[in-house]
């Protein structure tokens, strides 16, 4: 990894098309709802172990790692190894406070021990890229420790929440708090908040 990369990377969000839709109001919004259901709705303490499946062009992992500044550690994960090298690079080389530890791999197949996570994020495009819809929440539910909490984020073209409502009591979780956004038709989306029961 360099510098020659990595500025590669910024110039490549500043291209035409996907400058535009990162500074719409439309992305805006979907980035401050998700941001804010997460603070309006999860704690941090001390000692606390969190996941994000998906890392993507890493905002949301930056976000998150500075949520849990001074209190806890996040564990990164994605398929792709290029988007793994440059989040890592750039995390150490902008100087964040609390960078992620990165898994590159599959993750209903990388090694992950069970009841490890008090807090497992998953927004926006992960689970249908994933694929796997039963499978990843299965996983998601052995990685929670007892009592530990999912931040689950999806857009209603990818996926209908009734489908994950339908399964919880199976995978031993239990809905906290769901809301619904849906000021732009073109992307309704909710967040919700869901809690391991056993």
């Amino acid at each position: 990894m360099s510098d020659q990369k990595l500025l590669q990377y910024y110039l490549n969000m500043r291209e035409p098309e996907a400058y535009q839709w990162n500074i719409s109001p439309r992305s805006l919004y979907l980035d401050f709802e998700t941001r804010d259901f997460l603070i309006r709705n999860f704690e941090v303490f001390v000692g606390m172990k969190a996941c994000n499946i998906g890392i993507g062009v890493g905002e949301w992992d930056d976000f998150l790692g500075y949520f849990l500044k001074d209190y806890g550690q996040l564990t990164s994960i994605d398929i792709d190894q290029e988007i793994c090298e440059i989040f890592e690079f750039r995390q150490q080389r902008e100087g964040h406070t609390n960078s992620s530890v990165v898994i590159c791999g599959d993750f209903l197949t990388c090694m992950l021990p069970s009841m490890e996570y008090d807090l497992v994020t998953m927004i926006g495009s992960a689970l249908n890229e994933i694929g796997e819809y039963r499978k990843t929440f299965e996983k998601i539910s052995d990685i929670m420790k007892p009592n530990g909490q999912l931040m689950y984020m999806d857009f209603n073209n990818y996926h209908k929440k009734e489908e994950l409502l339908s399964v919880l009591h199976d995978l031993n979780m239990e809905l906290e708090r769901l809301e619904e956004y849906d000021r732009y038709p073109s992307i309704t989306f909710y967040c919700m908040k869901i809690r391991r029961t056993d």
